[in-house]
């Protein structure tokens, strides 16, 4: 189990956080995982028969093709408690590989391009069109992604630490469901139930559950067998033990909050605080420049900048995709991986208020061209005004690439809020202190 998750489905396949599945990715950077396939030379009716198989082969179908919930269900229900932080520890070590082996030496690559010269802001009155045309062909964002390494070295590694903090994350989601259900059948024989709503105004009880003085039903059926077989006395104490020890069982685990999920965040933040590279230079005066930087938050920014881009061509004057989109081939654990590593770094604050999507984004909110995402009339006669622009096409901005980009943006933005918000509710990270901006240079 170990070997599918670290070699095959989180290099190889993308997740959705909506439907919360891996599925195999269309296109593969690296090798492919190709597994040993043991053949039996028994038919396959040998044990239960063809009028099994077929029926079994019809209820199975639908579960085929992706793994998801309904897969680690089945997991769990044949690993052994002890199998479990197994799994867990050959999953960090795939994320300390992809953090060593890959993201870092790509990192200092992209961080080189950076350090050369500011990335500006483009002005909110030339509207989104012209703000992702300005970022697109700016000198540094184009030495990035033309670094052939880029997307199957950078963008993979991000991809793999994504995908399998998804999967902790999911297991830890299965794991308490699984609890729950297992709490809720045996709650009962243990006359333990939970507190009924508290009115309004009220203070809220200590623990979540109630356990009543009276025996249980399971506890009254055994006391009255002991009874009669001469040892109710014994069978009393024996019976309040349980009780106790199980109301401290049930106590402990809601004080303790244990979760394997913010168990990993702490791991790899140590890991974080030992390497210097997602740091990048820090200003020489103390004052960071808005339209420079190359700490990981600018880095990501720009990755995902371009991660959003759709590749695009003119086939009979008709502007159509090219090659299949980023997101198609890596899904959302390129978010996952980037906002994780954001919010461990304690840059969040930072790249949510500098990124380059989030900042397209905000002057087409400003100016109410979500609709149609191209230059209102009063963008338009501003741009015709300018003797800089005066050659500029304005009707060339509007391009498909212009409004996938847009889409792939605003969906890319609510995946971050997403993950930000999940690991939030798990670590809190302090962020940069005694850290001041200085105003957008004039252009």
């Amino acid at each position: 189990i170990a070997e599918e998750l670290c070699q095959d489905i989180f290099p190889q396949w993308t997740f959705c956080s909506g439907t919360r599945r891996f599925v195999p990715s269309l296109r593969i950077y690296g090798e492919k995982y190709v597994r040993e396939i043991h053949k039996v030379k028994l038919p396959k009716y040998f044990w239960y028969g063809n009028g099994y198989n077929h029926p079994n082969g019809q209820i199975q179908g639908p579960y085929k093709n992706f793994f998801g919930a309904e897969h680690i269900h089945a997991l769990l229900s044949i690993l052994d408690t002890a199998d479990i932080p197994y799994i867990l520890k050959e999953v960090i070590s795939s994320i300390e590989r992809a953090l060593g082996e890959a993201l870092m030496p790509s990192m200092e690559k992209v961080q080189q391009v950076l350090q050369k010269a500011p990335i500006p802001l483009p002005a909110g009155h030339l509207g989104p069109a012209v703000a992702y045309q300005g970022l697109w062909n700016n000198s540094l964002v184009k030495a990035v992604r033309a670094w052939p390494a880029l997307k199957t070295v950078f963008f993979q590694s991000l991809r793999e630490i994504g995908n399998a903090f998804a999967f902790v994350h999911l297991l830890e989601s299965i794991l308490n469901e699984r609890s729950d259900e297992q709490f809720t059948q045996v709650a009962f024989y243990l006359a333990i139930k939970p507190h009924p709503p508290t009115q309004h105004g009220s203070q809220p009880p200590m623990t979540p559950y109630i356990h009543e003085n009276k025996t249980s039903p399971l506890y009254g059926t055994i006391s009255k067998v002991y009874e009669m077989l001469g040892g109710g006395s014994l069978m009393q104490q024996e019976i309040k033990q349980n009780m106790m020890k199980s109301e401290q069982y049930m106590n402990g685990i809601v004080n303790s909050r244990r979760s394997i999920f913010a168990a990993m965040l702490r791991r790899v933040s140590t890991i974080l605080e030992t390497v210097e590279v997602f740091d990048g230079s820090a200003p020489a005066n103390g004052v960071l420049d808005t339209h420079s930087g190359s700490d990981f938050a600018r880095v990501f920014s720009v990755a995902q900048f371009i991660f959003c881009v759709s590749p695009t061509k003119i086939i009979d004057g008709k502007e159509v995709l090219s090659d299949i989109e980023e997101h198609a081939k890596l899904g959302d654990g390129f978010a996952w991986g980037g906002c994780i590593l954001v919010h461990l770094l304690g840059y969040a604050a930072r790249f949510e208020m500098l990124d380059l999507c989030n900042h397209i984004l905000g002057i087409a909110d400003s100016d109410d061209t979500t609709r149609d995402l191209g230059l209102t009339p009063d963008q338009k006669k501003k741009l015709a005004k300018t003797s800089q622009t005066s050659a500029l096409n304005v009707g060339a901005m509007e391009t498909t690439a212009m409004k996938k980009f847009m889409y792939n943006a605003r969906y890319a933005w609510s995946v971050n809020n997403m993950v930000f918000s999940t690991i939030r509710s798990y670590c809190t990270v302090d962020p940069v202190k005694n850290l001041r901006f200085s105003p957008p240079k004039a252009s």
